[in-house]
């Protein structure tokens, strides 16, 4: 624009010099002329080099002074609206489009700058607070990148910048980590050998630039505890199972032998065979019932009850078999009043016929066995301890295991379900449950918390005194099979 500027300015300069140079030649006398004619043509060109220069300092004064206020705001604070509605007024129409572009283009930067920093926050949050641990490998297995998770799952503080051997400093590791840069995707599952054991399924892939390799490691230890559980549980029915069964076979093979035409054996081998009869159909409904419960299909009636009652009426129901063999069981009166809890009382009569029932079987003729309940701040506390056998400390976490007993050789008698039901029980209650023992030969105490609720209604009405028996007999079998070993 400047150098157009300047060529109109020089050609109406040539113009208007040539014709004052014609009019001023016509008044020359001819002898002259020619002197005049050099000094004219010195003049013209003198004349427009000087109009050149001007106006190339005046154009660019005045063209290219706004689109220097233009980049220096925009170096400066960006371009505001009062900047716009000054270069709004400038002499150069272009000046102001082209400041209104530069802005509209300034502000799609910065929006998309904006969307970036979102999209790389969310990936850093999530990258930092996943379950999955992370580790990226530098070509010369370098972990270049990691997460809190893969810190934790590796027992270390900071694995970041040290050598894989370092920071995993586990051999299989390492080498699922060599293979993957030989093919796709390597996955193996490895026992980190840790206290307490831990397995991960660790994920090894070869990233796209050949390069750096990605290590996924998830922790499968529940999933490889529950699949033991379930091994375990099988194996425990099977045992169950396979004891009465081969008794009942060998009953009634003997007494397919003659024996029931004897008028001694027969009727006791037929008892027998009721008794093994009883506790088979005993362990079906148990095994039902923690079915039931473990699935969260365990229908509760719940309404506030005193926990005197409950206890009372566990007590009283008890307490022959107690006495039967020689033991004292004592309600501790009086209890605090007014203690309510929201239970259904036949579930809840259940937890506690367990609990006594496991308190009379393991403690020795003349013990003492106690049961009672208190207030702990928002909750209710249910207690039953004895004068028994104890437990080992090492048991204590385990009693409320499906079909576990403390004795190894299982020589007692007992399904090993009854602690397990309870815990469900309890839990669906929205309580917990635990056991104390100071050891072997020391008593035990089994305790358990639900919510406490006020309820002026007495829970006479909803326990009764003819009502199902079912908890009774249940109670009845444990005892009646061989006093000891089982928890």
């Amino acid at each position: 624009m400047v150098r157009r500027l300047a060529a109109l300015c020089a050609a109406a300069a040539v113009v208007a010099s040539l014709a004052t140079a014609l009019v001023a030649l016509s008044f020359v006398p001819p002898t002259a002329r020619p002197d005049f004619v050099g000094a004219a043509s010195a003049a013209l060109v003198a004349v427009l080099l000087l109009v050149v220069v001007a106006v190339t300092f005046v154009g660019r004064a005045v063209v290219l002074r706004p689109f220097h206020d233009l980049a220096v705001a925009l170096q400066a604070e960006g371009l505001s609206d009062s900047a716009l509605t000054a270069f709004a007024h400038s002499p150069i129409a272009d000046v102001a489009a082209v400041a209104t572009a530069v802005r509209r283009t300034g502000r799609r930067l910065q929006s998309s700058m904006e969307q970036v920093h979102r999209e790389r926050l969310q990936i850093a949050i999530i990258f930092e607070h996943m379950a999955d641990g992370v580790l990226v490998l530098d070509a010369g297995e370098r972990v270049e990148l990691s997460n809190p998770a893969a810190a934790r799952l590796l027992g270390q503080r900071n694995v970041a910048g040290r050598p894989l051997t370092e920071a995993v400093r586990d051999a299989e590791i390492v080498e699922l980590a060599r293979a993957a840069q030989a093919s796709e995707t390597v996955t193996q599952v490895v026992d980190l050998r840790q206290r307490p054991r831990r397995w991960v399924q660790v994920v090894a892939t070869r990233l796209p630039d050949g390069q750096r390799t990605l290590l996924l490691l998830q922790d499968v230890t529940e999933l490889r505890r529950t699949e033991a559980a379930r091994r375990d549980f099988v194996a425990n029915v099977s045992h169950e199972l396979r004891t009465p069964v081969a008794s009942l076979k060998a009953l009634v093979e003997t007494l397919e032998a003659g024996a029931l035409d004897d008028p001694t054996d027969g009727p006791d081998f037929l008892r027998r065979m009721h008794v093994e009869v009883d506790g088979l159909a005993h362990l079906v409904t148990e095994l039902l019932e923690l079915a039931r419960v473990e699935a969260g299909r365990l229908e509760l009636e719940l309404a506030p009850i005193l926990a005197h009652d409950l206890l009372c009426h566990a007590v009283e129901r008890m307490r022959p078999y107690a006495e039967r063999v020689g033991l004292q069981v004592v309600l501790l009166d009086p209890l605090e009043p007014g203690l309510y809890v929201q239970a259904d009382a036949r579930r809840l009569g259940q937890v506690l016929a367990n609990l006594l029932a496991n308190a009379v079987k393991f403690t020795p003729p003349g013990g003492r066995i106690e049961a009672g309940a208190r207030a702990t701040g928002d909750l209710v506390e249910f207690w039953v301890a004895d004068t028994g056998v104890g437990i080992a400390p090492d048991h204590l976490l385990r009693v409320f295991e499906r079909f576990y007993k403390t004795d190894p050789s299982r020589a007692g008698g007992g399904t090993g379900l009854g602690l397990a039901i309870c815990k469900h029980l309890v839990r669906a209650h929205g309580g917990s449950i635990w056991a104390e023992s100071t050891g072997e030969g020391q008593g035990a105490a089994f305790r358990f918390t639900l919510p406490r609720v006020a309820g002026p209604e007495s829970a006479a009405d909803v326990l009764g005194t003819d009502g199902d028996d079912d908890d009774l007999d249940a109670a009845g079998e444990l005892l009646a099979a061989p006093r000891g070993g089982a928890a």
